[in-house]
């Protein structure tokens, strides 16, 4: 009995030591939305304080709103700004970390990003700041934060030159054929339908196909002036503008659609494409998007890419040029007009900061920049360096030919209308001849009595 109160006691006082330690260090915390989760890890990041981070920077840079870079001799620093530096210093100051930047220019990262990542392995720098895109290969020395910029390669081209018989590219040629043939078929069923009760669809035969070509095809623009005196043409010019309504409506769409942007159609034989040079593109563009090495051609600056594609591939320049998406952006910061972009391909991962592995400031960071990105901050930067510059993500341009495919029930629906008031105006025609016929025939019969009766009266008198 002894024995067992003293093992309820000392089970009792294990008990209370176990709670009185949860209640001192809990291992876990509870967030809103029943997600269990453990502490961050605050006291790393308390040891940075009042340190000095050597942050690597490439060479100077200060031809773009990506990433520059500058010395000042007076004070004898280096300067970072553009879009990738502010996002940088504001996710850092919001960690509220007493950290001050020392920014070092490693020269031999001028051409090359792994150089300068490398460095960051071999603790040489605590951190890489530039407009560093995120790599599996990278990702093996360092850990990046998450991305904060838009994913994949995009296609820059020069906008076609509107030729001639651009009007006509909207519509394919059989769509043409049958909207050009309703028209005139509408012309048809609604002369039938008002010839006889209509002043204005009578006359000689010229005017009569002259009224009634005019009559479809002002249609188009709504500009008809001939009243319709039958109920049936009216239901059957109804149906037909709306069929008239959804064409247009399409037509002119997709023509502004062909009056801005060139359709891109690359291929790997005889196009020739432009690349970022240094940069670890013209790999992904070999591997990822099969062109050859002899299609591309290396250029440094926007003014570079802007040449090369008003030049064209005849003379000396090349058809498109592919890169990561914010240095395209930057690019339409520069040349806002005259060029189109598409995105072609999600082969990249984006720009991220590079620490060392382990470090905690990679969660962190990654965080501060999930909540820039959720409180519109990071489209706000984007807006002061790319100049509110906004970017379809459509995988293909918007301009795609409209074919009879699409409108063939438009066209059913017309049709159906057509033949049912002609039916209904046979059925009416053929009663009102009937009727009449009968009506003559019933006066003639009557007139010829009367006449007898009339012809037996005069004998009758006469005699």
């Amino acid at each position: 009995m002894e024995r067992t109160c003293l093992s309820f006691f000392l089970l009792m006082f294990l008990c209370f030591l176990t709670h009185t330690k949860a209640q001192e260090d809990p291992p876990y915390k509870k967030i809103p939305g029943g997600i269990i989760t453990k502490n961050p890890t605050a006291r790393n990041l308390l040891q940075l304080n009042t340190k000095n981070l050597r942050i690597g920077v490439p060479p100077q840079i200060d031809s773009n709103g990506v990433f520059q870079v500058k010395h000042d001799d007076q004070t004898n620093s280096t300067i970072i700004s553009g879009f990738c530096a502010d996002v940088f210093q504001t996710a850092f100051h919001a960690l509220g970390l007493d950290v001050s930047f020392q920014f070092v220019i490693f020269e031999d990262a001028k051409h090359n990003y792994n150089n300068l990542i490398y460095q960051v392995y071999t603790e040489e720098f605590d951190a890489v700041v530039a407009d560093i895109t995120i790599t599996a290969n990278r990702s093996q020395y360092v850990d990046f934060t998450m991305p904060y910029t838009d994913l994949g390669l995009g296609t820059l081209s020069k906008n076609a030159d509107a030729t001639m018989w651009i009007f006509l590219r909207p519509l394919s040629s059989d769509l043409w054929l049958v909207a050009v043939g309703f028209f005139i078929l509408l012309g048809f069923v609604i002369w039938i339908l008002e010839h006889r009760i209509n002043e204005d669809f009578q006359g000689s035969p010229s005017e009569q196909i002259g009224v009634t070509l005019w009559f479809a095809f002002s249609t188009l623009v709504y500009a008809h002036r001939q009243d319709l005196k039958s109920n049936l043409s009216r239901f059957v010019v109804t149906v037909w503008l709306f069929v008239v309504f959804v064409l247009a409506s399409s037509y002119t769409a997709t023509l502004s659609s062909l009056l801005t942007i060139e359709q891109i159609r690359l291929t790997s034989k005889g196009d020739l494409v432009g690349y970022n040079s240094g940069s670890f593109v013209e790999g992904n563009i070999i591997s990822n998007l099969n062109f050859k090495d002899t299609s591309l051609r290396p250029y440094s600056t926007s003014e570079d890419f802007a040449d090369a594609l008003s030049g064209g591939a005849k003379h000396g320049g090349v058809d498109a040029i592919i890169d990561e998406i914010p240095y395209l952006k930057d690019f339409f910061s520069l040349y806002p007009s005259g060029y189109s972009m598409v995105v072609s391909e999600m082969t990249t991962s984006g720009f991220g900061f590079a620490f060392p592995r382990g470090s905690p400031l990679v969660p962190e960071l990654s965080r501060e920049i999930s909540k820039l990105r959720e409180d519109g901050i990071l489209k706000m930067l984007e807006d002061k360096w790319f100049k509110s510059y906004s970017l379809s993500m459509d995988s293909e341009p918007a301009s795609r030919i409209q074919n009879l495919k699409a409108y063939r029930d438009l066209f059913l629906i017309s049709g159906v209308s057509m033949v049912a008031a002609l039916f209904i105006f046979s059925l009416n025609y053929i009663q009102e001849k009937v009727y009449f016929t009968y009506t003559m025939l019933g006066e003639g019969k009557l007139a010829f009595i009367m006449r007898c009766l009339k012809s037996t009266q005069q004998a009758v008198t006469k005699s």
